[in-house]
């Protein structure tokens, strides 16, 4: 991996789990997903607590995600065979990992709808 590929995914890191920690201290991981097309890109946030699942909110936390879907943005154009899909998994001891896929697009959705749980699947 370049380094300005790490750099891009560290900030990413650093930036999601300040993010979390913001949104619930007693969060214990968090799923950021970014999906992007030619044209388009969407993407969503879960978090988890002892208790309870998250999913965050893009309306109320609109800077996160722009800051967010801009770094994932620049991280795919970096890489040179690009990934469409990208999940970033943040834990409370501050230690991260992103996945990234290149076919099934459908994967990793983050939802609570339809049985859903707010956690992507593996």
């Amino acid at each position: 991996m370049k380094r300005r590929e790490t750099d891009l995914i560290s900030e990413m890191g650093k930036l999601f789990v300040e993010k979390a920690q913001e949104l619930d201290f007693l969060f214990q991981r968090a799923f950021y997903r970014f999906y992007a097309e030619e044209r388009m890109h969407e993407s969503c946030a879960s978090y988890t607590t002892p208790s309870d699942v998250f999913i965050v909110s893009a309306l109320t936390h609109d800077d996160f995600f722009d800051a967010m879907d801009q770094l994932s943005l620049e991280l795919i154009n970096e890489m040179e065979d690009s990934p469409r899909l990208l999940l970033l998994t943040v834990d409370n001891s501050f230690d991260y990992k992103v996945l990234f896929e290149y076919k099934d697009m459908g994967k990793w959705r983050i939802s609570l709808a339809d049985g859903c749980t707010g956690i992507p699947a593996p």
